[in-house]
């Protein structure tokens, strides 16, 4: 945001701006006169000054630390020039690189002198200042002076000596920040909470400064009453001028309950000290009628709150995917929930559409019988893995049993999967195609041979991770529909087996439901390799079975569906003495029907789209 819009429109500087190249135009011919040049540049970051705690002495201490990095670069610098008397001087002949990053004075005659810097980091702006007559004048005003300056500011003072016919001296410059920063940080047992906040403001009693002077001092001074803080990474910051005393004040909190109502609650805090450059603290340990619920609520706009990722970016190393223990799945249950060795309830979505409105039950098996509201979860992105600290292993909570009543569990410090039952409750239309399954095949990531010279095998990638995920999931499902149950009943005695007699269709159907898994992996030079649970795929059959992949009325039986079909075939057992493998039977009846159902919209993963279009490079 521009400073403009919380800066006094005061009159003109009086070292007017350069040329568009950054040159003054008709600078006298004054060979005895003497030069500077300065190097400029700002700090990295904030320093941390001190803490206060708002409403509540006894709030839970937080070792994690606020980012206190600045804005890369300088939006915006202007400079003056004094005399060693602090009189501004009308001197016009400078040149100002166009990044800010070097200024060089010309013309000066003999003498002492002050160079006045005053900057705005990216994101800020000083369109407008004031005219100061001398140094000790404001430069820059904040018209609202019950407001904070809210920008990032740099300032410096610059003293140096010209002798005529001097070489030109070069001094490096690191502006000073001009502003204190005060992050207002809101502490919960529950991060669901944050859910219940509508707006945050803060007032400060004590008179605060409303403009920094040429010289850096500051004067002027207000009270800040009930400015409104928008939340930036989890905390609530803005930038002010120091005070030279710690000042008081208190945090209003306006926060909704489950009725829609909203109530205020305010929380004070006494003896913060504001200086410039350093990082001010007020933790507010918040509180809610819902504080001691122990149901983790996790909205949609909050999940970056939590401890989450994406699984399969293109980053992602090979020793993670090709881990069973942490890239595997069962084709019914591609949405995993789990309590962790550390207590913490663990979250996986293998799949590339995201499914919502997640409601997670649990029972702790040595305390009661029921059944609670664990967690629910508004949305859960594809292929997204998290990690979700339970309020319960921390403080005696209260859950909502399924029954309506409400009942106490002590502090769990050492929960573990084995202390927890755990189902899902959800009416996700792509969680209710998944439910239809009626097979457990197993699905992870191998390399086979690709390290060790084989001709065929190479490594996965993420991208072709996330393709087979869609695939055996589409597989699966299209399996175990009545529309392929129908279509297979037509070719009955039309399918034969390695010895050429006909198979029977319900065995074959049995075989499919009670096939182990598939162990996914990459070949190149032939279309796939399968047999047992081994299924490897060529890059292109891996991303052109999708309905998609054709063009709408091209003969389904492409290559990719062929192979694809035709290495489950050798997973069933069959080999190419079938029609399961070569032929224009099992792998033609089987690519009709994908297609079909795919262009329908039916298949779990549909479209091509589904997987291309989502996030992959962070």
């Amino acid at each position: 945001m521009k400073l403009i819009q919380s800066i006094l429109l005061v009159p003109i500087l009086a070292m007017t701006a350069c040329s568009d190249h950054g040159l003054m135009d008709d600078m006298p011919d004054n060979g005895a006169a003497g030069s500077a040049t300065f190097l400029i540049s700002t700090p990295g970051s904030y320093g941390i000054e001190t803490s206060s705690r708002a409403g509540d002495t006894e709030a839970v201490e937080d070792s994690t630390s606020t980012d206190t990095a600045l804005p890369t670069g300088v939006a915006d610098l202007k400079f003056l020039l004094s005399d060693s008397e602090g009189n501004i001087l009308d001197h016009h002949y400078a040149r100002l690189e166009s990044d800010f990053s070097r200024l060089t004075i010309e013309g000066l005659k003999s003498g002492r002198y002050s160079l006045l810097f005053l900057a705005a980091g990216n994101g800020s702006g000083i369109d407008d200042t004031g005219s100061p007559a001398v140094s000790s004048d404001p430069w820059l005003t904040n018209p609202d002076g019950n407001r904070p300056v809210n920008a990032t500011l740099f300032h410096k003072k610059i003293d140096f000596t010209v002798t005529a016919g001097q070489a030109q001296e070069t001094r490096m410059v690191e502006l000073d920040l001009a502003v204190a920063k005060v992050d207002v940080r809101i502490k919960t047992d529950n991060p669901s909470l944050h859910r219940y906040i509508k707006s945050v403001s803060v007032s400060i009693n004590d008179r605060i400064p409303v403009s920094l002077n040429a010289d850096g001092s500051y004067s002027g001074g207000n009270e800040i009453d009930s400015y409104n803080v928008a939340e930036v990474s989890g905390s609530y910051p803005f930038t002010l001028f120091p005070s030279e005393k710690p000042v008081d004040g208190y945090v209003n909190i306006v926060s909704s309950l489950e009725s829609g109502d909203t109530f205020t609650t305010r929380y004070p805090f006494s003896g913060l000290t504001l200086c410039k450059g350093k990082v001010s603290r007020i933790d507010v340990a918040y509180r809610h009628p819902e504080s001691k619920s122990g149901r983790l609520y996790v909205t949609s706009g909050q999940l970056w709150r939590f401890d989450t990722d994406t699984m399969f970016m293109s980053d992602e190393p090979r020793e993670v995917f090709y881990d069973n223990s942490r890239r595997s799945f069962y084709v019914n249950e591609p949405l995993q929930f789990k309590i962790s060795d550390k207590g913490t309830l663990d979250v996986k979505l293998f799949s590339p559409i995201g499914v919502r409105d997640i409601r997670v039950l649990g029972r702790f098996r040595n305390i009661s019988n029921e059944w609670v509201d664990l967690a629910f979860f508004e949305s859960i992105p594809a292929f997204m893995e998290g990690s979700f600290e339970l309020p319960v292993t921390s403080n005696e909570c209260l859950f909502k049993t399924v029954s309506g009543r409400n009942i106490r569990i002590p502090a769990q410090p050492g929960l573990t999967s084995g202390d927890v039952e755990l189902k899902i409750e959800t009416d996700d239309p792509f969680l209710a195609k998944i439910a239809t399954i009626d097979s457990r095949w197993y699905i992870r990531f191998s390399k086979f041979g690709a390290d060790n010279g084989h001709a065929s095998w190479r490594h996965m990638t993420p991208i072709l991770c996330r393709h087979g995920v869609a695939l055996a999931l589409n597989m699966a499902f299209m399996f175990a529909s009545p529309e392929f149950s129908q279509a297979l009943d037509t070719y009955d005695g039309i399918l034969k087996d390695n010895s050429g007699n006909p198979i029977d269709l319900n065995a074959l159907r049995n075989r499919i439901r009670t096939h182990g898994g598939l162990q996914l992996g990459r070949v190149v030079g032939v279309g796939g390799l399968g047999g047992g649970q081994t299924y490897g795929l060529a890059d292109y059959c891996y991303t052109g079975v999708y309905h998609d992949a054709t063009a709408p009325g091209s003969n389904p039986h492409n290559y990719a569906r062929q192979a694809m079909f035709h290495e489950y075939g050798h997973c069933l057992g069959y080999n190419h003495s079938s029609n399961m493998t070569y032929g224009d039977k099992w792998t033609v009846l089987c690519a009709t029907v994908f297609v079909e159902m795919g262009r329908d919209g039916k298949l779990p993963v549909p479209n091509l789209t589904d997987v291309t279009s989502l996030p992959y490079n962070r």
